[in-house]
Formats: C-alpha cells, structure tokens, sequence
C-alpha cells in the first residue's frame, strides 16, 4: 500500500514508540493472512490497503468475519484500475459491504486516528472486523497534524477465544 500508514507505523515500531511487531509481507493477501493467523491466536492486529489490494485479498475478507476476528483495517479509498488511478473512489471498499465487516468513513487525519481507536473497542466487541476508510489520495497521500491522544483509550487485549496448540481445534466457538 502506497500510503503513510504502515511507513509511519514501521518507524514507530522500529524507533520504540510503538511496542508491536511489524510484518513485511509479499501481498495484501499474504498480510490479512497473517493478520487472520495472529488474530486467531490472540493478538491484535491491524493492516492498511487499498484499491487492487482489497481485491487481492478479497477471499481472506470473508475468512476473518466468519471466524469473528476483530481485526482493523484501514482503507485509503480509490477506484480499482483500469487505468491506473489513485483519485477518491469508494468501489474497493463498497464492493466489500457484503463480505461481514464494519465499515466506518472518515472525513480528515484526526477522524480517521480517533476512529481506528474506536474501531478496536467496537471490533473486540462485537467480535467482527473494522475497515476504517479514508479517501484515497486527499488524506493518504497528504500529511496534517493528528493529536495523538487517547491513550489507555482500546486497553488492554484480552481475547475472546484463542487458538492453542495443546488444545487443538478447527474453528474456536466465539460466541
């Protein structure tokens, strides 16, 4: 995804500010994937993708509601090519409004930072994923001024049901 997100997250990881691990993938099907794996073992997961990425991982959208991960997305909202284009568009995430994800729009930097706080305390919830879409080129390829507060806000993760090895099973019962 050629956005500030997860450049901006990779920095924050890397410098201490931020006590994640961060994973470089091939694809944005190989990242929902991981972030399916992760979730279902009981870490809090989080990916960023837009436009042909969407549909790239469009199979693994339906996998994560179904097994009831509360995993966050955010979506820098674009038209899917041809041709090529990074304007505003809001099919990639539209064409997901069926596939049982959450989906909440945003309008600035600051909306789209407090929204994805909020979308972990929604998502862990009710036990379903959250796209958090932002238009694609007016607010992922722009910078502004986002105050960083709410800290202690999503608190600690405490899974609902988590895969484990000694106890093996093919899908967890989460409700």
């Amino acid at each position: 995804m050629d956005t500030h997100i997860p450049e901006r997250l990779a920095e924050m990881v890397a410098d201490g500010e931020l006590d994640a691990e961060f994973m470089n993938v091939e694809s944005e099907h190989s990242a929902m994937a991981a972030c399916i794996g992760a979730q279902a073992t009981g870490v809090r997961t989080f990916t960023a993708s837009s436009s042909q990425g969407i549909a790239l991982m469009w199979e693994l959208l339906h996998v994560a509601s179904g097994m009831r991960l509360p995993i966050v997305m955010a979506v820098a909202n674009r038209s899917l090519s041809a041709p090529l284009n990074i304007w505003n568009d809001w099919s990639d995430s539209i064409g997901c409004r069926d596939c049982g994800w959450i989906q909440l729009y945003c309008k600035n930097a600051q909306e789209a930072y407090d929204t994805t706080l909020q979308a972990y305390r929604i998502a862990e919830q009710v036990l379903l994923p959250v796209m958090v879409c932002i238009d694609g080129f007016f607010l992922s390829h722009t910078l502004e001024p986002v105050a960083l507060d709410g800290k202690g806000f999503v608190g600690l993760y405490k899974p609902h049901v988590t895969l484990d090895p000694k106890h093996p099973v093919s899908q967890p019962e989460r409700y």
